[in-house]
């Protein structure tokens, strides 16, 4: 790597820090302030809720890398060239491709690095985050193992959920038991095959109801219309429900073989589990179009030109996975191609923009 390239990337990343720290600080004080009631209702420390809000934006930091690694290639190429740096350059004979070339390896190291920070970091981030705001703050009793089997306790009943489905609010093998008042006697046992919530609570179905008898010792009915089940809200379920983002790459692969096995739905689990692959990559189709947007501007345009066109160049890739993934959600389009369709479409609209350089 000669001078020239090193000066690049040495430049790069210095605009790149500086755009991913302001923007950490806006999203974590911004969060900040809007959980501060919550932090004073439950009488929890302010300064550990600091480190919640952190934990809990961990995610949405990474998630924005991308668009940070956009913003800063056009903000140093457009430097360089409200410089005459790039017109020096090109001029000397180095062409826009291998002036882009370093940026490369930075996209590939940021496509590393958040691959990683996916992989390890943020998963622990969000559930040690998720227990926080249910135990801690929210004062709720409610535990789950590999993101389903959820254990919740309300008043003198103990509830289990065996699977929950976010995307469809159904429940499925709940049981409810009901113990004595001062006592851990059960006096009532529920068990339903189904659930759905229905807007004003849920609704069981293929419910089994068991009491004790004093002459008869136990009696079990079978209940063919749907009973209630209250005090739960799907924002609780949906909370503890172990999302994509909450696990590893092996660790979502795993819980798609497992939730296969047992007959559930898992084509939302499979689009993310290829978006897991596909998300990190865009840091190198983002510093492409950045550098693209940056040279392929009229030097009199100024940088606040570019900067406003990247702008709109990340909001429209937003709409556009999100769209990719809604449809990939809806079977409309195969989990690969629905993760990966972005990442195609916007790589060969920065090979575009850096050909239209040349």
């Amino acid at each position: 790597m000669n001078i020239i390239q090193r000066y690049v990337l040495k430049q790069f990343f210095k605009y790149f820090a500086m755009i991913q720290v302001v923007v950490f600080f806006l999203v974590v004080a911004i969060d900040y302030l809007s959980w501060i009631s919550k932090f004073l209702r439950a009488n929890y420390n302010l300064l550990d809720g600091v480190g919640f809000v952190v934990m809990r934006n961990l995610g949405i930091i990474v998630m924005m890398t991308p668009v940070c690694a956009l913003l800063s290639s056009v903000v140093l190429f457009g430097l360089m060239r409200r410089n005459n740096e790039v017109v020096a350059l090109m001029g000397g004979g180095i062409s826009a491709w291998r002036l882009v070339k370093p940026l490369a390896w930075a996209g590939i190291i940021l496509t590393l690095l958040v691959f990683i920070l996916a992989e390890t970091l943020v998963p622990v981030a969000l559930n040690k985050a998720t227990y926080i705001r249910m135990v801690e703050i929210k004062k709720r009793n409610i535990q789950t193992t590999h993101g389903n089997n959820i254990w919740l306790r309300h008043g003198r009943e103990i509830i289990y959920i065996k699977h929950y489905t976010i995307a469809t609010k159904t429940l499925s093998g709940v049981s409810i038991t009901r113990f004595a008042p001062d006592s851990f006697v059960p006096v009532r046992r529920v068990d339903a095959a189904s659930g759905v919530y229905t807007g004003r609570g849920w609704s069981l179905k293929d419910v089994i109801v068991q009491e004790p008898v004093a002459s008869e010792g136990q009696r079990s009915q079978y209940v063919s219309a749907a009973i209630d089940m209250v005090g739960v809200m799907p924002e609780d379920l949906g909370s503890v429900v172990k999302q994509a983002r909450e696990m590893s790459f092996f660790d979502l692969w795993e819980y798609i073989r497992k939730m296969e096995k047992e007959g559930y739905d898992v084509t939302r689990y499979r689009v993310d589990f290829h978006a897991k692959m596909a998300f990190p990559l865009l840091c190198l189709m983002m510093v492409m179009i950045g550098s693209g947007i940056a040279l392929t501007r009229e030097r009199h345009e100024g940088i606040p030109v570019s900067v406003g066109i990247g702008i709109c160049a990340a909001f429209l890739f937003w709409v556009f996975y999100s769209l990719c993934l809604s449809l990939g959600y809806g079977e409309m389009l195969p989990p690969f191609v629905a993760a990966w369709a972005a990442d195609v479409v916007f790589l060969c609209g920065g090979g575009l923009l850096l050909q239209d350089v040349e």
